[in-house]
């Protein structure tokens, strides 16, 4: 599956659960969450990389440390189950 299928899948399940999102496509800075979303109050930051093992960028772990730092939710993504088990429990 690639990577845009992968989102495509995730934001379809977000969506049938209420939330709302944002794909980001480029900002000001480079390394941020590909999807953003919303629920409740909540703000949930999403990395998809594919299933056949990508990686963040050192880049990207460092925003997500700059993230989490600040508290807010930054995760991971590599599968759908992954994402289902993140809002699981927002």
């Amino acid at each position: 599956m690639t990577e845009q299928q992968l989102q495509s899948k995730i934001i379809k399940h977000a969506k049938l659960k209420g939330w709302l999102y944002i794909k980001t496509i480029k900002l000001s800075e480079s390394g941020h969450a590909d999807l953003i979303f919303f629920k409740d109050g909540k703000t949930i930051f999403i990395e998809v990389k594919n299933s056949t093992g990508g990686l963040q960028s050192e880049l990207q772990i460092h925003r997500q440390k700059q993230f989490r730092n600040n508290g807010f939710i930054w995760e991971f993504c590599n599968n759908l189950e992954q994402f289902k088990e993140i809002i699981l429990y927002i």
